[in-house]
């Protein structure tokens, strides 16, 4: 694990080091075009055209480069750290279509109003994990007015070895705003909300619990004491679903893509960092189905 970490960070250190100078070279050519304004300024147009070239063609594809080997460190390295055969990918592993069918988060009805990006696969205690950004958008009416909600967060889904015959949705209430949650579950017209039986914790927390009627069983106390657990390690406001032999879980403003500055080099944090704390928590749950 450290050699692979070491390797990375290697790469993308040489990486940027290339950039920058590549960067140097840029600027060397803008300063020599100033130069030339005193001597001739056909020679400074040539060579601010020229400069321009250079960098719409070879320093801003590099310094995208860069950016996806960033990115692909900071979480590369931190999928490792709980998944066997952790592999990082820029596109989703999860269709937005399938997230939709979970209903899990208010979304609207057109193509495109979940955006899935960045993100992973692999396996823990054998179990086919994927994970990725997702971004939901859903409008609605308040006050008289149309109104638009987005939430954003990464999403988690742990593939099971069985059928837990469980269908039931546990939503923090800071997840979505209440006048966009609700009118969204009243349209889902076989989901009953759950009123009695819940933990003390979670009915003084405000959790919302929605299950089908053909499936009125909800997960023991072993998985809710092990949610309270992740939910207090975390000020991420967290959505689970259990649904069959998959369990799902949405980390609102957990942002897997990093931001990246081309004017930092690299250090060991890219590598050290866990940039998804809750994902160990989150796999965990699954000990408990």
């Amino acid at each position: 694990m450290k050699e692979v970490k070491q390797g990375l960070l290697d790469a993308l250190t040489t990486q940027y080091r290339n950039l920058r100078l590549l960067y140097l070279a840029y600027l060397a050519a803008a300063v020599l075009a100033l130069i030339f304004f005193f001597v001739d300024k056909r020679i400074t147009l040539v060579l601010l055209a020229a400069s321009l070239i250079y960098h719409l063609a070879v320093v801003r594809v590099r310094s995208k480069a860069y950016s996806k080997s960033f990115v692909h460190a900071c979480l590369q390295s931190t999928f490792a750290r709980t998944l066997q055969d952790a592999k990082h990918t820029p596109e989703s592993p999860l269709d937005p279509e399938q997230l939709r069918q979970v209903r899990l988060i208010a979304a609207n009805s057109a193509k495109g109003s979940i955006l899935a990006r960045e993100g992973g696969t692999g396996t823990y205690r054998g179990r086919a994990v994927a994970l990725s950004d997702a971004g939901f958008t859903h409008s609605f009416s308040m006050a008289g007015k149309n109104h638009h909600e987005f939430v954003i967060g990464a999403w988690v889904t742990v593939a099971l070895d069985h059928d837990t015959g469980l269908d039931c949705r546990l939503i923090h209430p800071k997840v979505m705003m209440k006048d966009s949650r609700d009118p969204y579950f009243s349209g889902e017209r076989d989901l009953r909300q759950v009123v009695s039986g819940l933990p003390e914790w979670m009915s003084k927390d405000g959790w919302l619990v929605l299950r089908p009627d053909k499936a009125p069983q909800l997960p023991d106390g072993t998985f809710l004491s092990a949610l309270r657990t992740l939910a207090g390690k975390t000020e991420q406001p967290l959505a689970v679903c259990v649904q069959g032999d998959k369990l799902h879980v949405y980390a609102t403003n957990r942002i897997l893509g990093q931001k990246v500055s081309s004017r930092v080099a690299p250090s060991r944090a890219v590598v050290d960092t866990d940039f998804f704390p809750e994902l160990g928590g989150i796999l965990k749950l699954s000990d408990v189905l």
